[in-house]
């Protein structure tokens, strides 16, 4: 039987033939532990990213009684530094592929007694010749629809959470100014903010854009727009400032014409107007030419 650092290789098997293997051993705390019980709990890594509690008790109910499988996904395991700002409560996956688990996701399964964890730590040598078939059920047709529509409408609780972390994440940094600083000093501005729009670019005339080419609404002052609720960075680039300073002009606002019905009529007034003036004026002209006329025939 093949061991890595006091893991037992565990092998599966998809219908296309591709293996996937896990490794399992016994759960290990060095607290008493009420939720994960010593003796009665394996801890399995590299679980198949389609793992579900479900396909997990199917597999480890060859080896007796399953009273609980917890499954954790890598992302679940990451925690955010003490001296930073609490972390935003993620909504549930919209869709039903994004509840796949990463990769170096784990699980641990709990038994009714330790024979049945005795059993299980046996199942790779069982299945070292002929690996176990994986069986997960793979939502297609109508049943992907009604889950796809039932996650579309997460519950009330989950966005609840959701939404009191948000802003405690954003009072957070809110008052704490100084480490908002210092993450910017460091070049980071994806999270130090924790919400917004990313700028992707700066456009011809220092505006933010994102991803898609838009330009991203921000507060602004005389001075120019600011990617910051403070005013702390600015999103004029230098080429463009020198520009300004050269062409003072190009800072005034551009009016829209011709877009609103009064400036149409308003426009058609002074053309009809300078066309009045204009004739008046050379009518003048022509009785001055006649006046200055010597030969008068008759």
């Amino acid at each position: 039987m093949q061991e890595i650092h006091g893991f037992r290789v565990l092998p599966v098997t998809y219908e296309e033939g591709v293996q996937h293997y896990m490794y399992i051993r016994p759960h290990v705390s060095t607290q008493q532990d009420t939720k994960y019980p010593a003796g009665r709990t394996l801890f399995v890594v590299n679980i198949p990213p389609d793992a579900t509690q479900q396909a997990m008790r199917d597999l480890f109910r060859k080896a007796g009684t399953v009273e609980a499988v917890d499954v954790r996904r890598a992302s679940d395991e990451e925690q955010p530094p003490a001296d930073g700002p609490p972390a935003v409560e993620p909504l549930p996956p919209m869709e039903p592929a994004d509840a796949y688990v990463a990769t170096c996701s784990n699980a641990h399964v709990v038994f009714l007694d330790a024979s049945s964890l005795d059993r299980a730590l046996k199942l790779p040598a069982r299945f070292q010749t002929k690996p176990y078939k994986w069986q997960c059920e793979r939502m297609q047709g109508l049943s992907y629809l009604i889950e796809r529509y039932r996650r579309h409408r997460p519950p009330h609780e989950a966005v609840k959470k959701h939404v009191d972390t948000a802003v405690a994440r954003y009072s957070w940094i809110r008052a704490h100014p100084q480490w908002l600083m210092e993450q910017r000093a460091r070049g980071n501005t994806t999270t130090s903010v924790g919400v917004g729009i990313k700028a992707a670019g700066v456009g011809e005339n220092g505006e933010l854009l994102d991803e898609d080419g838009f330009v991203i609404v921000q507060r602004g002052n005389k001075y120019g727009r600011s990617g910051g609720e403070d005013n702390t960075f600015g999103a004029m680039t230098p080429a463009f400032e020198e520009e300004l300073r050269q062409h003072p002009e190009k800072k005034k606002a551009r009016e829209l014409e011709d877009f609103y019905r009064f400036q149409f009529r308003e426009k058609k007034r002074q053309q009809f107007a300078s066309l009045r003036a204009q004739f008046e004026a050379d009518k003048q002209k022509i009785a001055q030419r006649k006046a200055s006329v010597r030969f008068k025939p008759y």
